[in-house]
């Protein structure tokens, strides 16, 4: 479904470069572009959303997203720490996915995404063993804007932990190259929507020579890296090991830069910091999973004072436990002032940055999308505030982000197509992903050789 669309009389939340919110804002909509922004516009449109108790945002971008993972939601218990929660639970489930259980837990993250009002995100881990092709197909169909990170290793480690990682998930690099030059020679740059990306698994499980491989290739390409990376003590041990900090391990190898996107960042120092900054590299925030499994809070005020681009992501289902990016907004406010003992140490409006503009500039495509501006792409998520959760309306942005969830999206907009409208998401099959995954969880759990463990 496409068209003129006009949304009026609504809060406007720009996200541009003056922080602007236009309140009793409307934003007009034609093929796919905002053409216009302010206030009163009159135009006879084919769809009009009636902006009264909305408040409008420029669609979500999540930075780091485990498609696969969505079906685990609830198959892996709560309280284990990483390296076990990995070995003993996550990498069997995962290794023993079939491609019609990858097909579910895809589409049901992606309805999850699209039903929370993102509208771009990085996705990571993408395994051979998923079928990659059919993967990127469902994203794509979904209308979404996505960096779609190959899985790249040629070691089955974990830091300074070697052989740890189950049978199923093994590949060796040469088929991971593969496979990702067939999927960049089909989907990279479809309709600016779709961008094949490497995600090596983490130092330890891919050499130093195959790194540079990847940097090498990157630079040719133009694409991009996700990787998870200083998540929990032990990553900096391994560093330590190595006897480089995890920025100047990465910049000697040249795997720093624009299109780089380094996950949690938990463990970071200021050199590293510098690095990145300096390079253009982003490190994406995951507060959710960060808490969950004990592993710390990323220091994202100080990375924010010392220039880094600071982006926020979900992380997976066995670890958040969703894909709803205010409620992550939320946990990331809070954890920032109680870290820092200062109130004052972040604000909403950053916030709401780090959830926009700063991820669509971790993915390289901020000049069409990441703002409500004149000339970029429709990219839009309207909430409703007529709840009681959200009332009464004397801050509703502030209200959205520390009393609302994703679930208040009504309409999500991406390239001026609605992928969600009126409350509906219109691009993903709700009953399908209702009616398999019980059934496919449950296999899963058998194949894994694992039981429902509450």
């Amino acid at each position: 479904m496409s068209g003129t669309i006009l949304i009026k009389d609504a809060t406007v939340v720009t996200a541009n470069s003056r922080n602007e919110i236009i309140k009793g804002g409307s934003v007009l909509i034609e093929n796919g572009e905002i053409v216009d922004v302010g206030k009163r516009i009159q135009a006879n449109a084919e769809f009009v959303i009636d902006g009264k108790d909305r408040v409008v945002f420029p669609g979500l971008v999540n930075t780091h997203v485990h498609l696969a993972q969505g079906i685990l939601r609830g198959l892996v218990p709560d309280n284990v720490a990483l390296i076990e929660w990995l070995k003993d639970y996550v990498w069997p489930l995962q290794g023993s996915m079939t491609e019609e259980i990858m097909d579910i837990s895809t589409k049901l993250t992606l309805l999850e995404m699209i039903n929370t009002g993102t509208s771009s995100f990085v996705a990571t881990s993408i395994n051979a063993r998923y079928n990659v092709d059919r993967t990127v197909e469902n994203v794509y169909k979904s209308g979404m804007r996505a960096a779609i990170g190959k899985q790249v290793m040629d070691t089955p480690g974990y830091a300074d932990k070697p052989q740890i990682l189950h049978q199923g998930l093994v590949e060796d690099a040469e088929t991971s190259f593969k496979i990702y030059e067939q999927m960049y020679g089909k989907w990279h740059g479809r309709d600016n929507r779709i961008w094949m990306w490497f995600s090596p698994r983490t130092p330890g499980a891919v050499s130093d020579e195959l790194f540079r491989r990847i940097a090498d290739t990157v630079r040719e390409h133009g694409s991009g890296v996700t990787m998870h990376l200083a998540e929990v003590r032990d990553d900096i041990r391994y560093f330590a090991g190595r006897g480089k900090s995890p920025g100047k391990f990465l910049k000697d190898l040249g795997m720093v830069g624009r299109n780089y996107v380094y996950v949690h960042g938990v463990w970071l120092n200021y050199d590293d910091m510098e690095i990145f900054a300096k390079s253009g590299t982003s490190v994406s925030h995951n507060p959710s999973s960060n808490s969950k499994l004990g592993s710390g809070i990323a220091p994202v005020t100080k990375m924010i004072k010392n220039g880094v681009n600071v982006t926020i992501g979900t992380d997976g289902a066995p670890s958040n436990d969703d894909y709803d990016l205010i409620r992550e907004m939320k946990l990331a406010l809070l954890l920032q002032k109680v870290n820092d003992l200062n109130p004052q140490a972040i604000s909403v409006l950053d916030m709401i940055k780090i959830a926009t503009i700063n991820g669509a500039w971790s993915m390289g495509i901020e000049n069409f999308t990441g703002s409500i501006e004149k000339g970029k792409r429709a990219d839009i998520a309207v909430f409703n505030m007529r709840a009681p959760h959200l009332v009464p309306p004397v801050a509703p942005v502030s209200n959205l982000i520390y009393s609302g969830t994703g679930m208040d999206c009504t309409d999500l907009i991406v390239d001026g197509r609605f992928l969600k409208r009126d409350g509906k998401v219109v691009t993903v099959d709700e009953n399908e992903v209702y009616e398999k995954s019980g059934k496919l969880a449950a296999e899963l759990l058998s194949r894994a050789n694992l039981k429902e463990w509450m």
